[in-house]
């Protein structure tokens, strides 16, 4: 049951630093909304998250886990576009 303690403690520890990082993301998400909103561009790029979920890839050093990596980001992307169009004042 140790074990699991400790386990446990290290993935509170990542969710912290995860959290941090996504709060941190969502700001640089206001930037390009900001941008898109000042050019007339829309919210969604489907280029751009094709590069994103590549760039995943090239990332991941264990292909098992790619998938769920690829959908962890779809999600981060689906959820960044909603906050930009909450952003946006139409």
């Amino acid at each position: 049951m140790e074990d699991l303690a400790i386990s446990r403690k290290k993935i509170n520890e990542l969710d912290q630093q995860l959290v941090k990082l996504l709060e941190e993301r969502f700001g640089v998400v206001i930037e390009i909304n900001n941008y898109k909103t000042k050019h007339d561009l829309p919210v969604f790029d489907a280029k751009r998250e094709q590069q994103v979920l590549a760039k995943v890839a090239e990332l991941a050093d264990d292909s098992a886990i790619l998938p769920y990596l690829q959908k962890i980001y779809q999600e981060i992307m689906l959820c960044s576009r909603e906050y930009q169009k909450n952003q946006r004042k139409d």
